[in-house]
């Protein structure tokens, strides 16, 4: 056996994770008990919300020496069954909503076990987790991870009687530090409060206790689950479901298992899949050129040949093989027929010598192309426009079965046999399906038109709540927000942004020189606090010109952010920052800043009637203060009391 061999060993996914817990978000003193507080606050979030409890969280943070602390965190929810607790707090990768799409603070089932883990590998001790499920029964545990196996052992338990209802969860941990920083727990729970107005949040620390009260009595309706999305299908999801489903048939799990599909899309997907088929019936014939032509609507190979000049050999040779490689290879080929309509459409707008500048840019890759030209030539509008384009690159089914069988390409009793092929396919047993098939399938919907997935599985805070909050937190002078109509980003998955800015009050962030603009961002109403310079929420907050809003850079303002959905696009597994920007997930970029420009607008409208009743005081006193003066002259003439004369100026000047 080979040396290297001798030392090959799996390892689970707990050891990765205590080899990394850096991931975790177990990366710093301050970082780390941040994450702690914050896995088990939400943790407890989410319990209460799911039983439709109004949810109330005491945590305790005491200190034992340096960098050693004591933290504990209490619920007033449903409580855990005991079988349950140690596969929550002992086995990574465990828990109730990875495998669902639905909106939601955690997903992997990596948080109470982190936890626990983390405490594990700084003190050697475990967690101790009291619950009680209200039925009079309290159970008091220890829980260890046993790493090598990745599960939850219960050490230590003890059962006693009593009327309580909910979850604690205590622990002991090293390598932590605490302080009410901008960065710690303090201020994660600080702005959690904002994000959840219906939670009362109470926090012991070693500087004493601060409450976060409730501002809304109202329990938040429980989003709903969502199926899978055509448009956001692969095709290892969509063998994943077939190996799932309870359905006989895989046209009966595409209605059953996806979203906004019908028994009448499935008929239409017949047609999409029957057109897909004539076209690899004819590859490799000396008529698949005609038959290609028939199935784009584009005459890619003709827009080639026009821009030839301009493109390298070895692109012109590629398109070629693409379009020699249909229907499979249809998705890259968008992405260079888009390239040469963004070409067209600068050619005949430019002039020669404008063109003669910028000619090296057409022999970029698409993707390169199409980001220099966004920047520096296209507006959103035409980019749009030309995007809704490419989307029609293949014919319509109907249209594509007419002019094959105009031109005589293909007889009836060939298209006859291609639609029991397709039929066999779609009555086939889902487990069955093979990776190619998967492939034909979801390539096909793609091509499809179908309604934006339903929003019944988003749970927005509202802007009214928001504003709600910021006013009880800041006590500003000015505050508006705005919850953005959904919308659907990757093609399928929806998404929600709502946006408040708070001005003047306890807004801002505090520095050296007096309040400046503070920027908190959320992702499923869970605070954001590090990683701001990686995150498209600050990009987007940055982006916006606020001096055409009249707001000053060191304006005691707060921009509140949150973004809702059902899979957020975080940057990494820290899940600190979205990855959002203008040519990543533009959507949810373009919602921010769309939504924060109505806010500005609001605030503009507020500051300029601000400046016009400061400069309208100056204004009168400045002439109240002539007004004696002038009563005196006045009287002179008048021959009557200063006294007459100065009140009646004075009314006068009240009511100009």
């Amino acid at each position: 056996m080979s040396e290297t061999f001798k030392e090959f060993k799996e390892h689970s996914v707990a050891e990765f994770f205590r080899k990394n817990k850096h991931m975790l978000g177990y990366s710093g003193k301050i970082r780390s008990m941040t994450t702690i507080v914050h896995e088990l606050v939400t943790n407890s979030l989410d319990a209460c919300e799911e039983a439709l409890i109004l949810p109330e969280v005491k945590v305790e943070i005491e200190k034992l020496g340096t960098d050693h602390y004591r933290v504990a965190v209490e619920d007033n929810g449903p409580g855990i069954p005991p079988e349950f607790v140690p596969k929550v707090f002992g086995k990574m990768l465990a828990g109730s909503k990875m495998h669902r799409h639905i909106q939601s603070r955690g997903q992997q089932g990596i948080g109470a076990a982190g936890v626990l883990l983390f405490s594990q590998i700084t003190t050697g001790k475990p967690l101790k987790v009291i619950t009680s499920l209200g039925d009079g029964k309290i159970y008091e545990m220890k829980v260890k991870m046993d790493v090598e196996k990745n599960e939850g052992k219960i050490v230590e338990m003890k059962v006693k009687k009593g009327n309580w209802r909910g979850t604690r969860v205590e622990g002991e941990f090293k390598e932590v530090s605490y302080n009410r920083g901008e960065y710690g727990p303090y201020e994660y729970l600080r702005r959690i409060s904002i994000a959840t107005p219906h939670a009362k949040i109470i926090l012991k620390d070693p500087y004493g206790e601060v409450i976060f009260d409730r501002v809304i009595d109202e329990i938040p309706t429980k989003p709903k689950e969502l199926k899978p999305h055509p448009y956001g299908l692969t095709v290892d999801e969509l063998l994943y479901i077939a190996r799932k489903t309870k359905a006989k048939k895989v046209s009966s799990m595409l209605t059953s298992e996806l979203s906004r599909v019908s028994s009448k899309k499935v008929k239409e997907l017949e047609r999409h899949i029957l057109r897909d088929l004539i076209l690899k019936n004819f590859k490799g014939s000396i008529f698949f050129d005609r038959v290609v032509n028939l199935y784009l609507n584009y005459n890619v190979k003709g827009l080639v040949k026009k821009f030839k000049e301009y493109l390298s050999e070895e692109e012109v040779e590629y398109v070629k093989s693409l379009i020699n490689s249909l229907p499979e290879s249809l998705e890259e080929l968008k992405d260079f027929v888009l390239k040469y309509l963004i070409m067209d459409y600068l050619l005949k707008k430019l002039n020669k010598e404008e063109i003669e500048k910028i000619k090296n840019h057409f022999k970029k890759s698409p993707d390169k192309f199409i980001e220099w030209a966004e920047k520096n030539y296209l507006s959103a509008t035409t980019i749009s426009e030309m995007n809704k384009k490419i989307k029609k690159l293949v014919r319509d089914p109907e249209e594509f079965l007419e002019e094959i069988k105009k031109k005589k390409l293909i007889s009836d009793e060939e298209i006859k046999k291609l639609e029991e092929k397709v039929k066999k396919l779609l009555n086939k047993e889902p487990r069955a399906l093979t990776w190619e098939e998967a492939e034909l399938i979801v390539r096909c919907l793609q091509n499809m038109e179908f309604k934006a997935p339903p929003t019944s599985g988003l749970r927005p805070i509202g802007a009214e709540n928001i504003e709600k909050s910021l006013k009880e937190l800041l006590k500003p002078d000015f505050v508006k927000a705005i919850t953005r109509n959904p919308k659907t980003y990757r093609g399928g998955i929806p998404f929600i942004v709502e946006v408040g800015l708070a001005y003047g009050g306890e807004a801002g962030r505090q520095g050296d020189e007096g309040r400046k603009m503070e920027i908190m961002r959320f992702a499923n109403h869970v605070p954001l606090l590090y990683d701001a310079s990686a995150c498209g929420i600050t990009r987007a907050v940055k982006s916006i010109n606020w001096k055409r809003y009249g707001i000053k850079e060191d304006a005691p303002i707060t921009v509140f952010v949150n973004l809702v959905s059902t899979f957020i696009p975080y940057t990494s597994a820290g899940k600190q920052a979205i990855a959002c920007g203008e040519h990543e997930n533009e959507e949810i970029y373009n919602e921010i800043r769309h939504a924060l420009m109505i806010c500005a607008r609001e605030l503009e409208k507020y500051l300029s009637r601000i400046r016009k009743e400061m400069e309208e005081e100056k204004k009168r006193k400045y002439v109240m203060k002539y007004a004696k003066i002038f009563a005196e002259a006045l009287a002179n003439i008048l021959n009557k009391p200063v006294e007459e004369i100065e009140e009646k100026v004075i009314k006068l000047l009240e009511k100009s």
